[in-house]
């Protein structure tokens, strides 16, 4: 994984919005209703790299294909693995939703919860291995440091679909993390970096919502090791994880605190750690690593846009909140990310998808001003 060590380097988290057409076929696979394959493969490959081209052309120095195959950066799995053919449950009432009730009916957004209620096994990998070559094809030749390929955390997938087979939670997180590996291995032997995608780590509120903090600590433990235990193949320097507290604009002031569970995050593997840095609620935690020492070796990734609201940030506001995290960390630890991905979900669209662009465009001049005060260019 390449560092800082000549110019603050810039990447995002992941999703984009996808094409309408695209979108339309997404939507209707998602709802089980026939579309055609071929189509399908074609709107992704041209999708991908108009992604890619539009990322290049911005200056993002680590790219990735926008997840244009996926209609949401986790329930994707669900075409793609065998077990998860349970009745849909609803999801726990959150904290936020406990306390703004009308705020969170008018905000809710939908998406299929089926239970686990078979083996977990792979029904179809050739769909990772045309993203694998829709992602080669377009980044070949293209002048990027790096690129990175999303893939679903275990733990994510447990909480996201709730176990009905298997006799407990250790077992069916232990069944999907050796189901994942294979997943995760072909990614990185592609030649790409590996994002581990886990708001598993930091949604207490949402999935645990009645656990106390502690309680929840020995949650990530326990997800955190499974996902050490299926990266154990893979060297930790072609690792990152984006540790997530929702993609959703919401209140949040039920969120764990990073300083309540980063000692917990900095065991995983991954070399790079990936964090929400702009949004309101976690702008201020840049302190804690006033604190808390990075690993020898570890890079951190905060995030220094917003991705759930449509203000365009200005690049000195941007360049600000790099430069904070740099002084602390040592400017070669720290590429400047996003706080989530902007199409994390394809039914909705809570940041217009030219917005999105702008603030990209944004990240990458903010880097730019960074990078002259941190190097007096």
């Amino acid at each position: 994984m390449k560092r800082s060590t000549e110019r603050i380097l810039t990447t995002h988290t992941g999703s984009l919005a996808r094409p309408p057409e695209l979108l339309q076929m997404l939507l209707a696979r998602d709802e089980s209703q026939p579309v055609d394959p071929g189509a399908f493969d074609e709107a992704v490959r041209h999708a991908v790299a108009e992604k890619v081209q539009r990322q290049v052309e911005l200056g993002l120095a680590v790219v990735n294909d926008g997840e244009q195959s996926k209609v949401s950066f986790a329930t994707y799995i669900r075409e793609r693995l065998h077990g998860f053919g349970g009745t849909d449950e609803p999801r726990p009432v959150s904290l936020e939703a406990r306390e703004f009730p009308a705020y969170a009916a008018r905000r809710a957004t939908p998406y299929r919860r089926p239970a686990c209620n078979a083996p977990v096994v792979w029904k179809d990998f050739s769909a990772v291995e045309k993203d694998i070559a829709h992602l080669k094809a377009a980044t070949a030749g293209i002048p990027v440091e790096e690129v990175f390929m999303t893939a679903v955390s275990p733990g994510t997938i447990v909480n996201f679909f709730p176990n009905r087979y298997y006799p407990t939670r250790e077992a069916y997180l232990e069944a999907v993390s050796e189901v994942m590996r294979r997943e995760y291995e072909a990614i990185v032997q592609a030649g790409f970096l590996l994002q581990l995608d886990c708001p598993d780590l930091a949604l207490r509120s949402t999935w645990f919502p009645d656990l106390s903090i502690p309680e929840f600590r020995t949650v990530v433990a326990q997800n955190v090791e499974a996902l050490n235990t299926a990266t154990s193949n893979i060297p930790a320097e072609h690792v990152r994880m984006h540790v997530c507290w929702g993609a959703g604009e919401a209140p949040r002031n039920h969120d764990v605190p990073l300083r309540d569970i980063v000692d917990v995050l900095l065991t995983a593997r991954p070399v790079a750690l990936s964090i929400m840095g702009a949004n309101g609620r976690h702008e201020h935690e840049w302190k804690v690593w006033q604190d808390v020492p990075l690993p020898a070796g570890k890079v951190l990734i905060p995030g220094v846009i917003d991705s759930t609201t449509n203000i365009i940030e200005h690049p000195e506001v941007v360049a600000d909140r790099i430069v904070r995290y740099a002084n602390i960390l040592g400017r070669e630890n720290v590429i400047a990310g996003v706080d989530c991905g902007f199409g994390t979900n394809a039914r909705t669209e809570q940041v217009d998808s030219e917005v999105a662009w702008a603030k990209l465009r944004a990240l990458v001049e903010g880097a730019e001003l960074a990078t002259r005060a941190l190097w007096n260019k």
